[in-house]
């Protein structure tokens, strides 16, 4: 069903890296209070501390302001990193921002959208931006839900047991 508003372009994330907002995000936790002070504390350039702000406000874990970490912010922050619980709480966030369920209800479906439906509907539905944006968007979209989905294999995988061993 589209959407009963144009949106907004800045309301259509562009921060690819999921790992990288919750690092902005860790930084505003630790005091960070101006941009310039979330580049030193994470070396994630200030154009991509803009990009993940802006995710983190439309995944509901950060206020208007661009200071005030969510309670569900609060949360994310509190599972530990590349956990189960972790992506439990970014597939959480997912599913209830608006924009994905206005442009992308079908992200998390079996068969998941096309990158080029999915720039399709963007570019349908947000005010003022161009296909290649569309597109582009549409890919940080599509890599959510990868990093949501994808299960992290063990950095050490388990040798199968030789047979006959003593064992």
């Amino acid at each position: 069903m589209p959407p009963t508003r144009l949106l907004r372009s800045a309301e259509i994330p562009q921060a690819d890296n999921l790992t990288n907002v919750r690092r902005v995000l860790d930084a505003l936790a630790a005091g960070a209070a101006a941009r310039e002070q979330i580049v030193e504390q994470t070396g994630i350039s200030l154009r991509h501390v803009g990009y993940a702000l802006a995710a983190a406000r439309v995944l509901g874990w950060l206020g208007d302001d661009d200071a005030s970490i969510t309670p569900a912010g609060r949360a994310l922050l509190a599972a530990p990193a590349g956990t189960p619980d972790e992506r439990a709480h970014l597939r959480r966030a997912i599913f209830a921002c608006d924009v994905v369920k206005e442009v992308a209800p079908d992200l998390f479906d079996p068969a998941a959208p096309t990158l080029s439906a999915l720039a399709r509907r963007i570019f349908r539905f947000t005010a003022g931006i161009g296909k290649e944006t569309a597109r582009r968007r549409a890919q940080t979209l599509l890599a959510w839900r990868k990093q949501v989905l994808e299960q992290q294999l063990p950095l050490f995988p388990r040798r199968p047991r030789k047979r006959g061993a003593g064992g």
